[in-house]
């Protein structure tokens, strides 16, 4: 690799001012005690059994008062059964403390301690006294913090605390026990058996400090003065004494004496300094690991959630530590996957003590040597190694997973949902953005391994009117942009775009074959999946192209028009016809049509029995289950209430004037004229 030889003299700087003060090696997690407790190929069963008055105790813990109640432990492993009586157990965490049952919920998956020998002096099991089990938080994937020290360990961080997998059952009183579920089960950094294994029996009588964002703020050292209250043996301290009191002023009175040399010493004094105060491999290898973790809620980027440990010699140690908040979740950093290394927080949050070695020239080469090696090394943050370990430990505890809870069900890549980034995948890599594709391309970008190709990519399409729109470089030669493909947008045409490197048509791709490949002023790029929000991203190593919908556009629904006819003027025992059917709903269709005197349909008949003025309401529903309404006012009368169209008007005596008499008196001339007429031709001979 490109910084080999640099990185071997800068190792060796480094390693030259180490004083012989640790043992300084990971051979500790292949011991049989350890891998008692923490072999992580195999998941043992934790049950914790409690009468209901201690039970009801431990409820009424607080996040700033917690309650430690006694419980029996029975541990199953590999068919055997260890059981140990009247151990302590205490609610833990954080941000993400959580009581184990609430009146709605008899069953909550919260986090614990157990204190073997709180109740009983020197209780252990397998010489261990104290271990931490932790719900699996906002980690549907179940690795974080499993995998991220595994890592270190593979890295030689060898004070990162071991964690593995355990499936909980909790039995409270005359109660059924309950399955909690899956957790991880975390190795105390505050017992001697830590200190021990790592340090050995002869350097484990030092002093070691907690630093946590609580109330006091970050645990920055160049925060430290000898009145700061944020230092302390209690639990809300910035800087907690975890000693349990014994030697506490000699404690402070160091760290302040340490906080002062590295806070206000510079040049030559700072570094002669820290050479003989610090561990510096440990510690830039430390830096290193939160950097390329993404651990942004660690030291360097939070102030948060790692300890210190001064040995007897006086030389501090590192300890990584709570980095289940790693991987692809990001808060205060705007993306860990794509932030740069080698400035991994943002400089107000920067620990003064981590600008301030990483401006000296043979540590700051020591730690680019460090990132390198753990994008690349085989064992480390890289894909191949990460996917199948993760892969290992699904199979292992997916048949576990589901409990009587009902929280942490199913396995999922994603990031916690809290985040600032929600598409970063650690093992279904091919369905988001990959983790470790770009906290490579970050490193080699960092180090000026590779180089861009063109100074600037623009995007030209119809959702811009084919201006040209400055895409980002998010990785190098990966350049994006997210784009909104709407009808508002596509005026000028079918959904198209291209790439233009100049911004001037000179050199533009596009894809003649429509296979995700571009060509030099080749065609027009489609949006094939219809509107919505797209993000477009431009490799230009690769000269190819992918276009992700993000988001669907969801078009304004619109509601239907209902029309129940005009007004209806009739008489009681006649038919009236409803008619609806000039309604309409321009995106879509009615689907029923409702009248208030109880009918449906769009067209009806009835009849009113009664007169009197009715108003009918019509109120249609379409297919979005959007309605309106319409109204017709029908006037029902009775029969009696009629009158003629044309009514005869009649005058006294009508019956003398002409008109009427002469066809009276018609019949009457044509008898006397029959008769008068037989007579005379009776009198005539035959």
């Amino acid at each position: 690799m490109f910084w080999n030889k640099k990185v071997l003299l800068a190792i060796f700087l480094v390693i030259s001012t180490f004083q012989a003060s640790a043992i300084n090696n990971t051979d500790f997690l292949n011991d049989p005690e350890h891998q008692f407790w923490f072999d992580i190929n195999d998941v043992p069963t934790v049950e914790l059994v409690f009468d209901e008055a201690q039970w009801q105790l431990l409820l009424t813990s607080t996040r700033s008062d917690r309650e430690e109640v006694s419980a029996m432990l029975i541990y199953f492993k590999s068919s055997q059964r260890y059981q140990l009586d009247n151990i302590g157990v205490k609610v833990s965490g954080n941000t993400s403390f959580i009581l184990p049952e609430s009146p709605d919920d008899p069953y909550v998956q919260a986090n614990f301690t157990l204190d073997f020998d709180e109740f009983v002096d020197e209780q252990t099991l397998s010489g261990i006294s104290k271990v931490k089990l932790k719900r699996f938080h906002n980690d549907s994937t179940y690795v974080h913090e499993p995998l991220s020290n595994q890592i270190m360990h593979n890295f030689d961080v060898w004070t990162v605390h071991s964690s593995t997998y355990v499936k909980l059952n909790i039995t409270v009183g005359d109660r059924d026990s309950a399955y909690y579920g899956m957790y991880r089960l975390n190795e105390s950094v505050n017992r001697h058996e830590y200190l021990d294994k790592r340090f050995g029996t002869d350097n484990d009588g030092g002093f070691l400090w907690q630093g946590n964002y609580k109330d006091w703020g970050p645990a920055h050292f160049s925060r430290i003065d000898e009145n700061w209250g944020g230092v302390g043996d209690f639990d809300q301290a910035s800087f907690e004494y975890k000693g349990k009191g014994k030697k506490y002023e000699e404690a402070h009175t160091q760290l302040v004496d340490f906080a002062q040399n590295v806070t206000q010493l510079e040049g030559s004094e700072f570094e002669a300094y820290v050479d003989q105060h610090i561990n510096m491999e440990l510690f830039l290898k430390g830096l290193a690991s939160e950097s390329i973790l993404g651990h942004w809620d660690g030291f360097w980027g939070n102030g948060n959630n790692y300890f210190v440990y001064f040995d007897e010699s006086q030389m501090m140690h590192f300890v990584p530590y709570d980095t289940d908040n790693a991987l692809g979740t990001s808060l205060i950093v705007s993306d860990s996957g794509e932030q740069n290394p080698i400035n991994f927080a943002s400089n107000e949050n920067a620990p003064l003590l981590v600008k301030k070695v990483l401006a000296i020239d043979k540590y700051l080469l020591a730690y680019k040597g460090y990132i390198e090696t753990l994008v690349t090394q085989s064992n480390l943050m890289v894909e191949d190694y990460a996917v199948d370990w993760i892969e290992q430990i699904h199979t292992l505890i997916s048949s576990d997973v589901v409990n009587d809870t009902g929280d942490n069900l199913v396995i999922a890549d994603e990031p916690a949902y809290w985040g600032n980034q929600d598409r970063y995948r650690i093992f279904d890599v091919a369905d988001g953005k990959n983790w470790y594709e770009t906290r490579l391309n970050a490193v080699n970008k960092a180090l000026g391994n590779e180089f861009s190709l063109f100074e600037n990519v623009y995007y030209r399409g119809v959702t811009n009117n084919w201006q040209a729109s400055l895409m980002t470089e998010t990785l190098t030669n990966i350049w994006s942009i997210t784009v909104n493909n709407d009808a508002a947008t596509n005026a000028s045409g079918e959904p198209r775009f291209k790439f233009d490197i100049f911004a001037d048509w000179s050199e533009n791709y596009g894809d003649d074959d429509g296979d995700g490949k571009l060509e030099q002023g080749g065609d027009n790029i489609l949006f094939t999946e219809g509107f919505g929000e797209y993000l477009i991203t431009f490799n230009g190593v690769e000269k190819s192209y992918l276009v992700e919908k993000t988001t669907d556009v969801v078009e304004a629904l619109h509601e239907p028009v209902a029309n129940a006819g005009t007004d209806i003027e009739l008489f009681v025992g006649e038919t009236v016809h409803l008619d609806a059917r000039n309604s309409t709903d321009s995106d879509g269709e009615i689907i029923s049509y409702d009248w208030s005197n109880g009918l449906t349909g769009a067209s009806v008949f009835f009849v009113y029995s009664q007169s009197g003025t009715y108003d009918v309401i019509l109120t249609v529903t379409d297919n979005d289950n959007l309605i309106a309404t319409d109204m017709i006012t029908i006037i029902v009368k009775d029969k009696a209430e009629e009158t003629p169209e044309s009514p005869i008007i009649e005058t006294p005596n009508s019956e003398n004037r002409s008109g009427g008499s002469v066809f009276w008196l018609f019949p009457f001339v044509f008898i006397v004229f029959f008769v008068k007429t037989f007579k005379l031709n009776a009198k005539k001979p035959l």
